[in-house]
């Protein structure tokens, strides 16, 4: 990178709201996923362990993607059925191919009801921090619940890194979801969206992971690569901070550069249907 971080433009304001995916549906974003769920798939697989309800009747994977963690469900808690919901026929595609004994449905998961049988266990990983109303999402999955029913979320509370380029990349990307209402560190607040409406708070616990930086970057500038032809962002960013953040990012991913690893803080919440 040819200039310092600190001489790089700020994200201007942005007011922009509305529940707009970011992080994009297109083939980058799912290679983006794939790397996603590998480098989350331990704590994600603890929690589960943890917290589920093994051979449940029918477990429902709250913004599915292509897949991943609907598999994860699968293998993990054993549920006679597994349904996975999600907004985008681009990352359904992708699931129904990787996992065709699962059943997949299109379907707005702040909207209840879903077009599916209620279920005994709900997981989401990372789906309220894009989303500008995460209580009204809450209200609607208690509707899809059994009583006695769990719901378990895993969300950032923090991110955080002593390398300033992914620092920096951090306040890009925290700025551009503010601009749609969203919350990067939405898990710094999330016991708030329960203990009313249906759901009672069983467990809320911040978990401290180390994640190799070379694995964030490639993750990030995947991202960033997407994300930076959102109209608010070509808006809100200086084009030239973009591509010197996306390659610095790619000169840490391919270990041109080292860095030290991020700390990302996860709150996992475990609630239970009253």
């Amino acid at each position: 990178m040819a200039t310092p971080m600190s001489g790089f433009m700020a994200a201007r304001p942005m007011t922009q709201t509305s529940n707009h995916y970011t992080f994009g549906e297109n083939d980058l974003a799912a290679q983006r996923l794939a790397y996603l769920a590998a480098a989350y798939e331990r704590p994600s697989r603890e929690f589960l362990s943890a917290w589920g309800i093994e051979n449940a009747e029918h477990a429902i994977d709250l913004g599915c993607g292509p897949g991943y963690t609907s598999l994860l469900l699968r293998h993990v808690l054993s549920p006679h059925l597994v349904t996975g919901i999600d907004a985008s026929d681009k990352l359904l595609s992708h699931a129904r191919l990787r996992a065709p004994s699962i059943t997949f449905i299109r379907h707005d998961i702040t909207h209840a009801p879903f077009p599916c049988a209620a279920a005994d266990v709900l997981f989401c990983r990372f789906l309220l921090t894009h989303l500008h109303e995460p209580a009204t999402a809450v209200r609607a999955w208690s509707v899809a619940a059994k009583p006695g029913a769990r719901l378990l979320i895993q969300e950032t509370a923090t991110l955080e890194s002593d390398e300033p380029v992914i620092r920096r990349y951090y306040e890009l990307v925290a700025a551009l979801q503010s601009g749609y209402g969203q919350s990067l560190h939405v898990g710094a607040d999330l016991d708030r969206y329960v203990g009313q409406d249906g759901w009672a708070l069983l467990s809320s616990e911040l978990v401290a992971i180390e994640q190799d930086a070379s694995v964030m970057a490639r993750l990030h500038a995947l991202n960033i690569r997407t994300w930076s032809q959102d109209a608010l962002a070509l808006r809100s960013f200086d084009s030239r901070e973009i591509a010197d953040v996306q390659s610095g990012l790619e000169g840490i991913a391919t270990g041109k550069q080292t860095a030290r690893s991020v700390r990302n803080t996860l709150c996992q919440l475990v609630a239970v249907r009253t």
